[in-house]
């Protein structure tokens, strides 16, 4: 099942499921371009600064920290980022299959 992961406007920071393990999920525009960390419960940095670029998993060079897939839709035009289009433009998916 693919699920869609509940994005807000702006930089955001909120714990989520990922299949069976919760995660604190960290979401910040860098420059021109946003940013995903992926934290365990206790804060400790499990993957940083992963950008959320359209087309492949972006955990594929990850499966030996979390076992699963994330992958971005961008509906702007050219697939540019910025800060307003987080949540509303840029979404993001997760499917643990």
């Amino acid at each position: 099942m693919i699920y869609e992961i509940p994005l807000n406007y702006g930089n955001q920071k909120f714990n989520i499921r990922l299949g069976t393990t919760q995660y604190k999920l960290q979401f910040i525009y860098r420059g021109d371009r946003w940013y995903l960390d992926i934290f365990d419960t206790a804060e400790n940095p499990l993957i940083a600064g992963l950008p959320m670029l359209v087309g492949d998993n972006l955990l594929a060079q990850h499966q030996h920290i979390i076992s699963g897939s994330l992958y971005v839709l961008n509906t702007n035009e050219e697939e540019s980022q910025d800060f307003g289009d987080l949540g509303a433009n840029i979404k993001l998916y997760w499917s643990d299959s």
